[in-house]
């Protein structure tokens, strides 16, 4: 018996061959946990509880009718069913994946559904504000899943398709995700109204290293390359704590005696309100990627969503609102404006 079912509604897509039901959802998680072989590594990485993953992979074992698992004080390994679904299991989420976008370009007269994207926290009053307001009003029936985090947990709910698209920072290559460039912004030092530096234009990078910074984590590639321009300069960043949260950061700037490094999209708001002050810092820049799945690809909804993306982005960059940001892409025409 062989009969294959595709609900094109998105994530909940599911699988029926030889008897054996399998959605979407069972199938990432399996290429998760084979991956790292380890159901906590896994868990961790998906942002799902332990039991919840394990009572994913039962079913499925369940379903199949044999383990995919040799669980030992060793480790964990695959079985030969295993195996051989770990081989089979990204062809099928990007045949059914491929499946979707043509159904959806062919026959879907507009976008609709759940879009669920994520975004860098940096942007939220520059660009994803303005861009979930317009995009709501232009395509009223696609239902927008906003996720703000950092680049590391981004892409790891893009690899195992829990949101379906992603603007993050700068994106090492990898074989799972297709990174289109978006912008790149020049990064600024950023102090208090009185700071010393208030009226100058530009500084130079090692001059950074002589203030008291609130610095990004140590993954983060903010402060990866301030790492990398004082190893350089042999010189120690005197850093007084360090956080991931933008807003945290820019209100103790504004409190006085710390200063920050940090993209002007980050701090558009303070600046404007005269709260912050904040001068770029010479060849010290950052790119903004926009990032989706290899396997899952993009639905009819996120093209638009991506086109509408780029064209605010665009338009923010060229009325003088997103300073010394350059764009790194060329914008496509949406199935919708192509037709």
């Amino acid at each position: 018996m062989k009969n294959t079912h595709y609900n094109c509604d998105g994530y909940f897509i599911s699988v029926l061959v030889a008897g054996i039901f399998m959605n979407l959802k069972q199938i990432s998680y399996f290429i998760k946990i084979a991956e790292l072989r380890s159901f906590t590594l896994a868990a961790n990485a998906l942002y799902v509880s332990q039991p919840a993953l394990s009572r994913q992979m039962s079913q499925l074992e369940d379903e199949i009718g044999t383990a995919l698992f040799i669980r030992s004080d060793k480790g964990l390994k695959l079985t030969d069913a295993g195996v051989l679904l770990r081989q089979r299991a990204p062809s099928i989420l990007s045949d059914v994946a491929q499946l979707r976008n043509d159904l959806q370009t062919a026959y879907s007269q507009a976008p609709a559904g759940v879009l669920s994207v994520g975004i860098g926290m940096s942007l939220r009053d520059i660009l994803t504000v303005p861009v979930i307001s317009g995009f709501q009003k232009e395509y009223p029936h696609v239902a927008l899943d906003i996720l703000e985090s950092v680049t590391g947990p981004l892409v790891e709910d893009i690899k195992s398709g829990n949101i379906d698209c992603a603007l993050v920072f700068e994106l090492d290559p990898s074989a799972q995700v297709i990174a289109e460039p978006f912008v790149k912004e020049r990064l600024f030092l950023v102090g208090p109204p009185d700071a010393d530096f208030r009226n100058r234009t530009t500084m130079r990078a090692e001059e950074i290293f002589e203030n008291a910074l609130i610095s990004t984590k140590a993954d983060n590639p903010i402060r990866k390359k301030i790492e990398a321009i004082a190893q350089g300069l042999f010189k120690e960043p005197k850093i007084a704590f360090e956080t991931n949260a933008v807003s945290t950061m820019v209100s103790c700037v504004v409190l006085g005696g710390y200063y920050s490094v940090l993209p002007y999209s980050s701090i558009c708001k303070a600046v404007q309100e005269g709260k912050v002050v904040a001068v770029p810092v010479e060849d010290l820049t950052l790119d903004w990627t926009f990032v989706y799945s290899k396997s899952f690809g993009l639905s009819l909804a996120a093209k638009v969503f991506r086109d509408f993306l780029f064209a605010q982005a665009e338009s923010t960059i060229a009325s003088g609102s997103w300073p010394f940001t350059e764009a790194l892409f060329t914008r496509r025409l949406s199935p919708q404006d192509s037709r």
